[in-house]
């Protein structure tokens, strides 16, 4: 007898550089990033599945360190509200609110944050067939500062490369966040060494991100530039060499 497979799978989607909604077959998010200049801002969660949808929203600051991202819960947004039950073909709006802190008058020009939905598992009181795919989408949100609309990122750029490994380090000294897209390394010899065809990551305002890249360090041994679209503007900029040990 050909078992059955009837408990959940687990699938994660981290939403970031893609179309106006963020979707799959179950599970709709829009829009997939949030600027809040003001008391609130608003995300939309849609059903494009067949039955009922449950889904749960969690806040997290977002911050770096260690050339890494962290997420650390916080009340600084409020998720209103933070569960949710969507019937096929229908949208629920998410409120995010500032609150404490982060209501008052900011002096930074950025705070970063992340809104974490997951897709809970249907009732399990309910039979299922199958398997059942839970999804979770990570959005970006910002808060900012009408009093820095003219500002923009800060980089500074590396190359570090110890044995065959080399890195891209980003250093972020401006007020407000890089997004780092469709990324390649142009060499001294004009060669071209694709790092990223899609979304990189993102160096957040005064901290350092790190990537570790898969290609064959030597093919940066010989110096070169970095092309990138930053915030959507395409760009060349410098890169320093770092050799280990030297």
């Amino acid at each position: 007898m050909v078992p059955t497979l009837s408990r959940k799978a687990i699938v994660l989607m981290a939403c970031a550089i893609a179309p106006a909604t963020a979707h799959a077959e179950g599970l709709q998010v829009s829009p997939i990033s949030v600027e809040i200049a003001d008391r609130s801002g608003v995300l939309r969660l849609g059903n494009g599945s067949d039955a009922d949808l449950r889904a749960q929203v969690r806040i997290y600051r977002w911050t770096q360190a260690d050339g890494e991202d962290q997420l650390v819960e916080t009340d600084e947004l409020i998720a209103s509200p933070p569960f949710i039950q969507v019937e096929p073909g229908s949208e629920q709006v998410i409120r995010l609110v500032r609150f404490g802190d982060a209501a008052l008058y900011m002096t930074e020009c950025e705070r970063t944050y992340r809104v974490v939905v997951d897709e809970l598992p249907a009732d399990p009181g309910e039979a299922q067939m199958g398997l059942q795919y839970v999804l979770r989408y990570s959005v970006p949100v910002y808060l900012t500062n009408p009093a820095c609309e003219d500002s923009h990122p800060e980089l500074r750029w590396e190359i570090a490369i110890d044995g065959e490994t080399a890195w891209l380090n980003v250093v972020n000294s401006g007020q407000t966040r890089a997004q780092l897209a469709t990324v390649n390394f142009i060499s001294n010899d004009d060669e071209t060494v694709p790092i990223a065809g899609g979304l990189l990551g993102y160096v957040l305002p005064g901290s350092e991100r790190r990537f570790q890249l898969v290609q064959p360090a030597q093919a940066f041994t010989s110096g070169g530039q970095i092309e990138v679209s930053i915030n959507g503007a395409q760009q060349r900029e410098n890169v320093a060499l770092a050799l280990a040990n030297q």
